[in-house]
């Protein structure tokens, strides 16, 4: 008897827009907003449960795709989301991207893993999502990680 495997598969589709808004920690709510207002302009026929349903769906996507950005290796040699290396390398960038103010922020708190917190207070200083401080507190503590493993001095 012959075997046959078979693989069913899509092409994934990052709209950056929305990916933008989830990396600044919007709610889906926010982003469905902020969507709909943007598309509105352009064309009146799209109703806000079209809107919401596409965001909401791009927002599981990048939840379930979070785990690989902890580990950019992962996401570059994974297989279970077809995307190009140039939608990998943006998602990478994005995620990755830091606030300098936060940042600032963070690292004048005598940064270490207590300072977390403190990102309450940073949030409400710097004007930016609790939820993006918490992603790149917790980036900046990836880096470093990264950073202390290698060899040699640096």
């Amino acid at each position: 008897m012959t075997e046959l495997d078979v693989f069913v598969g899509s092409t994934f589709v990052m709209d950056e827009e929305i990916f933008q808004l989830w990396v600044d920690g919007h709610s889906v709510e926010t982003a469905t907003h902020i969507l709909f207002r943007r598309l509105k302009d352009f064309s009146p026929d799209y109703s806000k449960e079209v809107v919401l349903s596409y965001v909401l769906g791009q927002y599981r996507t990048y939840e379930m795709l979070e785990k690989l950005l902890w580990t950019p290796k992962k996401l570059v040699t994974q297989w279970a989301y077809q995307m190009t290396e140039q939608t990998k390398q943006c998602l990478i960038h994005k995620y990755y991207d830091l606030n300098l103010p936060v940042v600032r922020e963070i690292l004048n708190k005598k940064y270490s893993s207590r300072s977390r917190k403190d990102l309450d207070e940073i949030s409400e200083k710097t004007n930016v999502n609790l939820k993006s401080c918490r992603r790149q507190f917790d980036n900046l503590r990836r880096i470093q990680k990264c950073v202390e493993e290698l060899p040699g001095n640096t």
